[in-house]
């Protein structure tokens, strides 16, 4: 009998986890993004990251552009799942929002180019993801839920609501930076085309840290230890064959604290071929980038949760998408430009890890690739003043089921403005400022068994009830209905963004 009820520390224990993660991609790799996001037929220094094939039409010389961006992102979301309402600081609502909060002070990017007759080459740095800590003080709906459901199903096996609330201490802090340095050389063939290749650098480093802890339930009116109250439980349920202490230490491992120390870290390459066609007042630009495969490899000091993605030593996939971008720039006239543009992210080639299988196909789940539809415009006011705007609209393929996204790892679609100006000192000195603000649209996933914990519960409990049943006749009313359909529990998350990004940067040409 004791070995048939360790099961319940065992199976629970093993529901209480985190998953942290996620790819994002950076795209403001400089100021002159931030006002006019269709970068992508740009002739300027700019063109080093958006579109090295450009730079063989910039006049013959050498040209720098640094700029700081300042960034500040909240990733929220809801989560609706009916044990949540046992929760002493949820006021008996089945629903929580819970917020992640990143703050980016300085995140810089620099820009070279060199042209001299046909030649040219060019170097961009910058951070392509991340750039950040992502902080969520209160934890999230899938680190607390399983704590929930623990009353639930302890209420129903007892037949009363002898659990009345409880209390956990959840957080999760993520930090994602990818520093990059691209390289690109090119060749201007004709005065129609220019070619260019190069390879981009990915210097890769993640962390994660996630704590579950200080689990308590409310018995009798009273905020208690966790494995205290189920120690008196198991006990009950055991018809008095187990006592409360032995329960107690049964249940150690179901209500233990749980924690997420892990590293991350990985070099990967990135091959891009770009080419330029220039015609009268016609610019057409084309960039591709392959897709770079990237194995992650974990650092781990401590890793209780169970969580196979984070065991140390073990690598992972993250591959960073190919991608094709292609724009189009037109000159009414001499001083107005109108931009275009379309980016296109092969996401279902591109390998993810799955903590569902524990292989490298989370990518199976999209329904389509990604793609973003870019426009703007610049107007050279005088000599002294550049002023431009710009919009991104940004669209993923999560489908329906939405099983690609959760809430530790999720964005969602979008649609982007940005304003800003650009002040001639000199001939050869300008100053950059700019503002661009994103709106998420929200996206809701809807699962019938939240977060998969209820079917994950019953199959390990089952072998442990078929023992408490033999061994106290009583409980046969309380286990009748007690099976896999019926411990799960429908949940639903919805997820939002706030972006807002700010930015100053000044460009010299020499």
């Amino acid at each position: 009998m004791y070995k048939k009820l360790t099961i319940i520390a065992a199976s629970l224990a093993a529901a209480v986890s985190a998953t942290a993660g996620g790819y994002v991609h950076n795209s403001n790799q400089n100021i002159a993004y931030l006002r006019n996001p269709a970068q992508n037929a740009v002739i300027g220094v700019q063109g080093a990251y958006f579109n090295p094939a450009g730079i063989g039409f910039l006049n013959n010389g050498l040209y720098l552009s640094v700029d700081i961006n300042t960034a500040v992102q909240q990733r929220i979301s809801t989560t609706t799942y009916e044990p949540l309402a046992y929760g002493v600081d949820n006021n008996g609502k089945p629903y929580k929002k819970y917020v992640g909060k990143s703050f980016v002070p300085v995140l810089p990017h620099l820009d070279l180019a060199y042209k001299h007759n046909n030649w040219f080459g060019s170097f961009h740095f910058g951070v392509i993801s991340g750039g950040g800590k992502c902080d969520y003080a209160n934890g999230l709906g899938s680190l607390e839920a399983p704590v929930a459901l623990v009353p639930a199903v302890i209420n129903r096996l007892a037949g009363t609501q002898i659990i009345t609330g409880y209390d956990v201490d959840t957080d999760l802090v993520g930090e994602q930076y990818n520093f990059s340095g691209q390289i690109n050389l090119g060749y201007k063939i004709s005065k129609n085309w220019s070619v260019s290749a190069g390879v981009r650098i990915n210097v890769i480093n993640n962390s994660y840290n996630a704590n579950i802890k200080n689990i308590q339930f409310q018995y009798g009116g009273t905020m208690l230890p966790a494995a205290n109250v189920l120690g008196g439980v198991i006990s009950t349920l055991s018809g008095g064959m187990v006592s409360a202490e032995q329960g107690a230490a049964m249940a150690g491992g179901l209500v233990a604290d749980k924690e997420l120390d892990a590293k991350q870290s990985d070099v990967a390459f990135t091959p891009i071929i770009s080419v330029h066609y220039k015609t009268g007042k016609f610019d057409f630009a084309a960039r591709y980038e392959f897709n770079t495969k990237v194995r992650l490899k974990n650092d781990t000091k401590v890793n209780t949760t169970g969580i196979a993605q984070y065991e140390d030593g073990k690598e992972v996939a993250a591959d960073i998408p190919a991608n094709l971008n292609i724009g189009g720039t037109f000159s009414p006239r001499s001083n107005v430009r109108l931009s275009l543009g379309f980016n296109y992210y092969f996401d279902k080639q591109s390998k993810q890890y799955n903590g569902d299988t524990d292989l490298n196909d989370k990518q199976d789940y999209l329904e389509h690739n990604a793609y973003e539809i870019l426009g703007g415009v610049e107007w050279d006011v005088n000599k002294l003043l550049t002023l431009s705007m710009g919009v991104n609209s940004n669209t993923f393929g999560f489908g329906d089921e939405a099983r690609y996204i959760s809430d530790m790892s999720f964005s969602t679609s979008s649609v982007s403005g940005g304003l800003g100006a650009s002040i001639h000192v000199t001939p050869k000195i300008s100053i950059d400022l700019a503002v661009y603000k994103t709106f998420y649209l929200n996206f809701a996933k809807d699962q019938a068994d939240y977060g998969g914990y209820g079917e994950k519960m019953y199959s390990q409990l089952a072998p442990m009830l078929q023992g408490l049943a033999a061994a106290n006749p009583g409980l046969g009313a309380a286990l009748a209905g007690f099976n896999a359909e019926s411990m799960k529990i429908p949940g639903r998350d919805e997820f939002t963004r706030k972006s807002i990004v700010a930015g100053i940067g000044v460009s010299f040409a020499f």
